[in-house]
């Protein structure tokens, strides 16, 4: 009796060896994702508090908040460079324009690179500022309102596409969070 030696794999074992790598994929994925994101929201958290912090000093020192970026939009952010859609790390660079010189007044500037864009405005109690979302600015006293401008799921080099914004105000103290596609 002549006995077939078995030269390899058949398809349907590959095929079962693709489906177990790709489950196990799909459940390793996520895993991996959820912490990546969770720190880039930690850096925002942190840096959102510490303007809100540097923002109640100015005032105890001057009477009002400082009106650093002057527009609430994407363009006034600083640095200028983020975020980039590859949401790689970009240094802190506030820049030699007035907006560059409110954020040396107010005396903000991170320990390290960043990966958001940051914007903060404020305003008297009956000014607004145009783009400032409603309750963020607080009609019956001196205001301000920050912004974290991030994208974390786009391919979009220096776009703001799918932008995902982080909020915080003096009249609002509570961060809110606005995922939209611009």
């Amino acid at each position: 009796m002549a006995t077939r030696s078995r030269r390899g794999f058949t398809l349907v074992e590959l095929m079962i060896v693709v489906i177990i790598l790709g489950v196990l994929a799909a459940i390793a994925v996520p895993t991996f994702i959820e912490p990546y994101q969770y720190s880039k929201a930690s850096e925002v958290h942190a840096l959102l508090r510490d303007i809100a912090a540097k923002q109640e000093a100015y005032r105890a020192e001057f009477g009002q908040y400082l009106n650093v970026s002057q527009a609430f939009d994407f363009s006034a952010r600083r640095p200028l460079l983020a975020p980039r859609g590859d949401f790689g790390w970009v240094e802190w660079d506030p820049g030699p324009d007035p907006v560059g010189l409110g954020w040396r007044q107010l005396g903000f500037a991170p320990n390290g690179a960043v990966r958001f864009g940051y914007v903060v405005v404020a305003g008297l109690p009956t000014v607004t500022v145009a783009g400032v979302p409603a309750g963020l600015a607080n009609t019956n006293d001196h205001w301000w309102a920050a912004v974290a401008y991030g994208n974390f799921n786009t391919a979009t080099v220096g776009g703001d596409t799918d932008c995902v914004k982080y909020f915080l105000s003096n009249s609002q103290n509570i961060m809110g969070v606005v995922d939209e596609g611009e």
